[in-house]
């Protein structure tokens, strides 16, 4: 159980139940029935993050590990209603204005977090994220497809298999002519290669990706960042049009202009996690002038209003005189009275019966429609897989002229084969590093879209792996072993290739299953870069080309067995070499040296079939092993948002 740390000082009681501040969020059955006004309520949330950074200098100073972690408080004992219309909450930086989105929108790791979450007096469930529709800061959407192509895949997959896709279709275009998109539906949203749309019309296609669940609450973090005075008014301008209509609109935002300031409904302003203010933006400055005296002719109200914040949030005297004169109001008060009602209203309206989840969509839609974006965006923005191709043809060429139609004599057509071999193991499994970088990109997009119910894990899992990373691995693999297999003149027959093409693509998957992995558990692309070429070089030591393997202490040896370069090169090698004879140089019929006599001095077994295929099944099983990983990182990540 998490308890904050209390200042003691007077304060008015502000509710009158019984019922426990640190009581956990509550989860029992909603019933669809009672879900009509879309009336937000929620009480006593406290929420709390571990503060690694003390943790970490007490442990450095010699605390003990034992010791109960240090928690931060973000959201401390805020209780609210949020009703239709356009409600604000503001604050300073830090204040926990976003922190309290994400909370009431369920997309808070559960730890350190406590209270209860009520829509319409019944207390959220899981299906809660097809109820409210959460519109991020930053805009995330595949900017390769269309206005309408983006709204129609959210109501495509995330809209319940029991609406037909006419009516999804007639939603979609009710929603771009509620939004004034038609004339811009077919234009593509843009990606940094290719111009799209305006800012503001890519933030209404995000509003309209939202609003095409007709959410009972509609979540926006900060919508006017990073747009110009026009562009926020006009996003303000068409949110209140919306909250007209009887949505309930809950957004966060810093420091409005005043025209925008006044088109709020309600405004809860924050300061050091706790609301100071709930009420009418027109008696934010009556309110606050009670305990605080600024000049305010011919200023702002919201600029005033945020500096008498950050002054609170500087100064404990201040702040504690906001809380108490807030205590003190008419509608912090009945808040407590609101919500019981509400809750004794919902149990009396509500089915008992249980009811099929109207949400439910099945496995077969969620791939294809999800399939369908991958390969629209990869043919409408072919640059990742043409330079795979042009990689796999520059280097094959390359590889294939240096060792150009090598002969089979001891010197030099037996260290020139084992250093071809070498220069296609390394260049195959190097060459997955351009993975990474569209991998950590599509981070923001994958977490947003699994958060708000677009579709599964294993959905995503899946299409990565058939219409992303093989299709990019098998043909750049089949172009570059045509070309540098028979430029360099191994040996010609159907099997050996066939061979060859399985161990040169085997390596691609593998390379490609580690820069899975590390692309989902490291957020950054120059230090998963880093990591993922560091991994490279140690299994590249150990591959059996760079030192003698027999010759290493039995305390660093092992490594050996987790190099994936020495199974590819191993199996390469037995491929290449079993059946051949080496002769000496202008004696063609003097061959002392056989192809099994260079395995024996490379230390390479090839006697059995399992001898042989073992290497690939190595290389099978270590890929294997890194996808697993990365499907439990994407779990990871989705449970800590």
């Amino acid at each position: 159980m998490i308890h904050s740390t209390v200042v003691s000082i007077p304060e008015i009681p502000i509710h009158n139940d019984t019922s426990s501040p640190h009581q956990p969020i509550n989860h029992r059955p909603v019933s669809r029935h009672s879900l009509s006004t879309g009336t937000l309520s929620f009480r006593h949330i406290r929420y709390t993050i571990s503060d690694s950074f003390v943790d970490n200098v007490r442990t450095l100073l010699g605390g003990s590990s034992f010791q109960s972690e240090t928690r931060k408080q973000i959201l401390d004992d805020v209780s609210g209603i949020f009703t239709s219309g356009l409600n604000a909450i503001m604050g300073p930086t830090g204040c926990g204005k976003s922190s309290l989105i994400d909370v009431l929108a369920g997309r808070k790791d559960r730890k350190g977090l406590s209270g209860e979450i009520f829509l319409d007096g019944l207390p959220i469930t899981s299906s809660f994220k097809y109820m409210a529709g959460y519109v991020v800061q930053d805009d995330i959407i595949c900017g390769t497809l269309t206005i309408r192509e983006n709204i129609m895949f959210a109501a495509n997959t995330r809209l319940g298999a029991r609406i037909s896709f006419e009516e999804r279709k007639k939603r979609v275009t009710q929603v771009i002519e509620q939004l004034g998109l038609t004339l811009r539906e077919n234009t593509r949203i843009g990606t940094e290669l290719s111009r799209g749309v305006s800012g503001g019309e890519r933030k209404r296609t995000c509003i309209g990706m939202e609003l095409v669940l007709k959410p009972k609450v509609l979540f926006l973090d900060e919508p006017t960042t990073g747009l110009d005075a026009s562009t926020a008014q006009s996003v303000i301008e068409l949110l209140s049009k919306l909250s007209k209509h009887g949505h309930t609109i809950v957004l966060s935002i810093h420091q409005p202009r005043y025209s925008i300031f006044n088109s709020f409904d309600r405004v809860v302003l924050m300061c050091k996690g706790k609301i100071v203010y709930n009420d009418s933006p027109k008696n934010v400055l009556p309110h606050f002038l009670q305990v605080v005296h600024k000049r305010q002719e011919h200023e702002n109200p919201a600029d005033v209003t945020l500096d008498i914040l950050i002054d609170a949030n500087r100064n404990d005297k201040i702040f504690y005189k906001l809380v108490q004169l807030y205590h003190r109001t008419p509608i912090c008060q009945r808040i407590p009275f609101q919500i019981n009602e509400q809750i004794r209203a919902a149990v009396i309206a509500s089915s008992s019966s249980d009811e099929k989840n109207v949400f439910q969509r099945s496995f077969q839609k969620e791939l294809y429609y999800l399939s369908k974006r991958s390969l629209t965006n990869a043919i409408r923005n072919p640059s990742l897989f043409l330079s795979q191709i042009a990689v796999a043809i520059f280097v094959g060429l390359l590889i294939g002229l240096v060792f150009f139609n090598m002969t089979n004599t001891i010197d030099p057509g037996v260290p020139n084969r084992l250093g071809a071999i070498f220069m296609i193991v390394s260049s195959q499994i190097l060459a997955t590093v351009t993975a990474i970088e569209p991998l950590v990109k599509e981070r923001a997009l994958f977490i947003h879209e699994i958060v708000s119910g677009y579709y599964r894990i294993p959905t995503f899992f899946l299409t990565k792996l058939t219409c992303d990373m093989l299709p990019l691995r098998i043909i750049p693999s089949v172009v570059f072993s045509v070309i540098v297999y028979f430029l360099i003149g191994l040996q010609r027959s159907a099997i050996q290739f066939f061979i060859f093409l399985l161990t040169v693509f085997m390596c691609s998957v593998f390379g490609s299953a580690i820069c899975f992995f590390y692309s989902a558990f490291l957020p950054i692309f120059a230090v998963a870069l880093i990591v993922v070429v560091l991994v490279f070089v140690v299994m590249m030591v150990f591959s059996g080309f760079i030192v003698d393997l027999s010759s290493l202490y039995s305390w660093i040896g092992w490594i050996k067995w987790l190099s994936a370069f020495r199974y590819a090169s191993n199996m390469l090698t037995i491929n290449e070499f079993r059946n051949m004879t080496f002769c000496i140089a202008n004696m063609t019929s003097i061959c002392p040296l056989t192809g099994t006599e260079v395995l024996a001095r490379n230390a390479i077994k090839y006697e059995t079939y399992w001898d042989r295929w073992q290497n690939i099944f190595a290389l099978a099983l270590m890929s294997v092993f890194f996808f697993a990983l990365a499907f439990i990182e994407l779990i990871r990540m989705k449970k800590t948002k």
